[in-house]
């Protein structure tokens, strides 16, 4: 459901452009032209409809979800009406592909919302590979989506990491392209032909063996963290994919640690953190580390 009180005007405006101003898109608009239920200070309304200042503007639009409902366990970190935030488990993937139709963060979201009766579809706002655990930001509704995309909501995220070796720097900021690799539909590597990928990492303990990071990620670019650690000759800790070694653990040590952004309905700044997991804070305490996941 979109909600919102139309704020000053300009000008005489419907239903219609006050969503446009509320900063939906103009396919949403067309959709819920066409099929959306509307209202205007709890009165049945049509887009055609002129709003003022203050009214309070309420549209429903039938979401369809296209994932099969499946009963895996869910952790929610934060939930709202529009908003939903899942500490992801290593080896979930994210949504269904053409090898693995089922058991992914989709399909467990599906049978979420339909367990609790909401009419919600599966807008997720960034990607996690399959074998990084942590926190996802799923949007409830389309224009939520958008208006992440449209909007300046300080949207942060940040990452917990385990590298081989001793990290050579207390900060590094990373601005290496990404692109895939040649011959490869999986693994990718710097380059100048690639889009832009902007890291920031900071080393926080390090020991013979592997060095404790935090990164924030300000582009979302595919194994972005992964291929800027080992292109600077520190792969991750499990990611032998890009180099790294599995003597310690059988994933790539990387976790989501903390989503932050300004809500794009309430306006109110949140922030959402996630413990790290077990695999990685055995390695934290053999190197007697006090660490879980809460500085930045």
């Amino acid at each position: 459901m979109i909600q919102f009180t139309v704020g000053s005007l300009q000008k005489k405006t419907s239903l219609l452009g006050a969503l446009r101003h509320f900063g939906v898109s103009s396919t949403m608009r067309r959709r819920i032209k066409h099929s959306g239920v509307c209202k205007i200070n709890g009165h049945d309304a049509t887009t055609k409809d002129f709003v003022v200042e203050g009214d309070r503007v309420e549209v429903t639009l039938p979401e369809k979800n296209s994932f099969t409902p499946e009963a895996i366990p869910l952790t929610i970190a934060y939930e709202d009406d529009y908003i939903i935030v899942v500490n992801k488990p290593a080896g979930l993937l994210m949504h269904p592909t053409s090898g693995a139709h089922t058991g992914t963060l989709a399909n467990a979201l599906a049978w979420y919302y339909e367990k609790t009766g909401q009419s919600c579809a599966y807008h997720p706002m960034h990607r996690l590979d399959r074998n990084t655990s942590g926190l996802c930001l799923i949007a409830k509704q389309p224009q939520i989506q958008y208006a992440f995309s449209r909007q300046d909501l300080a949207y942060h995220r940040f990452y917990a990491a385990l590298c081989e070796g001793v990290f050579p720097a207390p900060l590094v900021t990373v601005h290496w392209p990404i692109e895939r690799l040649p011959g490869s539909i999986i693994q990718r590597r710097t380059g100048v032909a690639g889009k832009a990928a902007h890291t920031d990492i900071r080393r926080l303990a390090a020991c013979a063996d592997y060095s404790l990071l935090e990164m924030v990620l300000h582009t979302g670019r595919t194994h972005q963290i992964r291929v800027h650690c080992a292109s600077l000759g520190h792969p991750l800790v499990g990611d032998d994919l890009y180099g790294g070694s599995r003597r310690f653990m059988e994933r790539q040590a990387l976790h989501a640690f903390r989503v932050q952004f300004i809500h794009p309905v309430t306006g109110n700044y949140i922030t959402v953190n996630s413990p790290l997991p077990a695999d990685m804070q055995a390695l934290v305490h053999r190197a007697g580390w006090d660490y879980n996941g809460d500085s930045v």
